[in-house]
């Protein structure tokens, strides 16, 4: 198998390995202490028997540091630049999620290379939970000290 690359590498068309992944009530609830939000549809349900997800929570699973294939390479970050969010349906404790990464544009700024990433949260059914636009840059060591 070959390994994946680095995230300055990657070019307008390129995925990252999608992450299935189920929030549990004890990580909501983790959540929500953090946040101090306790508001009853995250604790306890919205009437129709299962708490909603903090949406928080759907953001931290969409950042691409989530994906199994995002790689730095050696001496180097990642800025994020700016984004844009759409929450269209709730999800559910328990409910299996799927979070997709796409390089939707390669672009350069100020002499650096950035990417425009289209995001996606969809529950196993195919509804959609969440769509996300980030753009951010990488760069390298070298870069941060000349600068």
């Amino acid at each position: 198998m070959n390994e994946p690359k680095f995230a300055h590498e990657m070019e307008a068309g390129d995925t990252y390995e999608p992450l299935d992944f189920t929030i549990t009530p004890e990580i909501n609830q983790q959540f929500l202490f953090a946040l101090e939000d306790f508001d009853p549809q995250y604790v306890g349900g919205d009437g129709a028997g299962t708490a909603l997800v903090h949406p928080v929570l759907l953001l931290h699973m969409s950042a691409r540091t989530r994906s199994p294939s995002f790689r730095l390479a050696p001496d180097s970050g990642s800025i994020f630049a700016r984004e844009h969010v759409e929450f269209l349906n709730p999800a559910r404790v328990g409910q299996k999620l799927r979070t997709t990464w796409r390089i939707a544009e390669t672009y350069e700024k100020r002499g650096r290379l950035y990417h425009r990433i289209t995001i996606t949260i969809d529950a196993d059914d195919g509804t959609p939970i969440l769509r996300r636009e980030m753009h951010d840059t990488v760069f390298f060591r070298d870069e941060a000290v000349a600068s």
